[in-house]
């Protein structure tokens, strides 16, 4: 490998290492708030002859003494269950996803809240002057398998919620409708939350609250926020607690790597949302409301939410609309149609070979094959180069005082052999692009979450680990250190013009920083980079020989 090829390998290294880095702070800048605008009522009953204003009617209790009352609901998608404390939503399991892949493992649930602070799609309305309704009790006015109805009344003001559950979907209708039968103007925002708090699993290690906001996607991770980061640190300011983003909003909620939980408003030009800390880098607060409008006495005025609660799969999310299978992460907008063409590839190959490890291999070879003529292209042009070395090296020594007469002849030398110095370079480059998307694919695809390959290796999306060490918790990775072994195989076969020490150096650093690096990745891309290498080998292979018998 001569030096060319190695500021190629440095730099994808600095590249990926930065890109891993630039990956866990990504988190886009607040807007700052436009102009307030008054929104329109969704459905408004005409109100009766002006009546004589009462006087100012007390606050009533918003939490009774009344038995909660718990409410099942139950497809073939979903287990869920609504509570009348709030008329909210106190689990949502799905019932085809499970939290391990092991036998008997409870089923994944998206409901995350403490029941001391808040419940899922509670509805405040605190400003009907009735307290906080989040914890109300309401009474069951409706109870059918697609069809579960709450009331709340108190001081003239009728309060309905009424969920509509939708058949074969992970998502569902929630009305809220309010009848003002107090004889006062009532001004509140219509708002739902969903509480999202840490717990411990995979599935939502990387948890945050997510945004879709004038087209652009928010997104803040649960773990940091409210705790603030480096830059905090550094310049001594106050650890962000709050965001708003005020119009606009196509939804919001909780997400994880592979599930999402969002509120849809009906009318997104009118909609806000907010994220808020509960608990500093523990649990958050997605709020969704409507900005306050007047509601005349004798005025029914009613709001519908839809409320997504299911698995990134792109089919679903595009029939639910509102650009949410933008909560797909991709990555840039560079790689995203190449990982959209890895995930078609991915699935193309598992209906060939049901094993999704098999795909990956088939997906390295389709790709390997792609590349082979450059490849071969570049390692030839390694092995000219390296056979110039004598030439090279007495061209250096002759014009070792002149700089400049030294690099002409050193070009007319390239020249006259056809021998590109750079020729290593762009093959290792034009594969970065192509790790990034393989990464974006692997890591965004459902299908690959707890996707088995062979024995120890169950899960593609995770790192492997063949055993633990005892006492040191130090977790043994095979995939990662064959993928090391590979590259010294495979440097020790590459032709070189270096000094014999650097090469050796060379030999050893790059490997070592390579399995460092990859030691935390996916063992499904892992997987990718150690078959590449394999490849890549036997094309060297066949590469020497065939210079070998022209040369003889």
């Amino acid at each position: 490998m001569d030096r060319n090829a190695f500021l190629a390998f440095a730099l994808s290294f600095l590249v990926l290492t930065l890109w891993m880095m630039w990956e866990a702070e990504r988190r886009p800048p607040p807007k700052p708030p436009p102009p307030a605008a008054e929104a329109p009522p969704l459905a408004v009953a005409a109100p009766p002859a002006p009546a004589p204003a009462p006087a100012p009617l007390p606050v009533a209790r918003a939490e009774a003494a009344a038995p909660e009352q718990h409410v099942p609901v139950e497809t073939d998608l979903i287990r869920a269950e609504l509570t009348s404390r709030g008329a909210a939503l106190s689990r949502w399991e799905l019932r085809r996803y499970f939290v391990t892949p092991k036998p008997n493992s409870p089923p994944v649930e998206l409901t995350t809240h403490d029941p001391s602070r808040a419940v899922a799609l509670a509805t405040p309305l605190e400003e009907l002057g009735l307290g906080d309704l989040s914890r109300a009790a309401f009474s069951v006015t409706a109870q059918e398998p697609q069809r579960v109805a709450f009331e709340y009344a108190d001081a003239g003001i009728t309060v309905r919620k009424t969920y509509h559950f939708e058949v074969d979907s992970y998502a569902f209708r929630l009305r809220l409708e309010l009848v003002n039968g107090s004889g006062r103007t009532l001004e509140p925002r219509f708002d739902a939350v969903w509480p999202s708090r840490a717990r411990p699993g995979s599935d939502f290690a990387d948890m945050s609250l997510t945004a879709l906001h004038d087209g652009e996607l928010v997104t803040t991770r649960l773990d940091g926020f409210g705790k603030g980061g480096f830059t905090t640190s550094l310049t001594g300011g106050s650890p962000e607690t709050e965001r708003v983003m005020p119009g606009g909003v196509a939804w919001a909620g909780m997400q994880t790597r592979y599930f999402l939980a969002v509120m849809l408003p009906d009318v997104p030009q009118d909609a806000e949302a907010r994220f808020d800390v509960l608990e500093p880098g523990r649990s958050g607060l997605t709020s969704v409301s409507t900005r306050a409008f007047a509601i005349p006495p004798g005025t029914t005025v009613a709001r519908e939410y839809r409320v997504y609660l299911g698995p990134k799969e792109p089919t679903r999310l595009a029939v639910i609309g509102a650009s949410l299978e933008r909560s797909i992460d991709l990555g840039w907008s560079w790689v995203a149609p190449l990982t959209r063409g890895f995930n078609w590839l991915l699935r193309a190959c598992y209906s060939v070979i049901p094993n999704y490890g098999m795909a990956i291999i088939l997906i390295t070879v389709l790709v390997r094959l792609v590349t082979a003529p450059l490849a071969a292209k570049q390692m030839r042009s390694m092995k000219r180069l390296g056979q110039l070395q004598p030439r090279i090296k007495e061209l250096q020594e002759k014009h070792r005082d002149d700089r400049q007469r030294q690099s002409q002849e050193m070009m007319k030398l390239y020249r006259e052999t056809g021998v590109n110095p750079l020729g290593g370079c762009f093959p290792m480059l034009l594969q970065i692009p192509v790790f990034i998307a393989l990464y974006y694919a692997l890591q965004s695809s459902i299908d690959l979450r707890q996707a088995p390959f062979v024995a120890w290796i169950q899960d593609l999306s995770k790192p492997e680990t063949l055993f633990t060490v005892p006492g040191l918790e130090l977790p043994v990775r095979l995939l990662p250190v064959l993928m090391g072994a590979s590259m010294v195989f495979q440097q020790k076969l590459t032709p070189t013009t270096m000094d014999p020490a650097q090469a050796r150096m060379l030999t050893v650093m790059m490997p070592i920083m390579f399995t460092v690096l990859f030691y935390t990745f996916p063992s499904g891309l892992v997987l990718y980079w150690l078959v590449s290498n394999l490849l890549a080998i036997g094309q060297q292979l066949l590469t020497n020989r065939s210079l070998e018998r022209a040369a003889s």
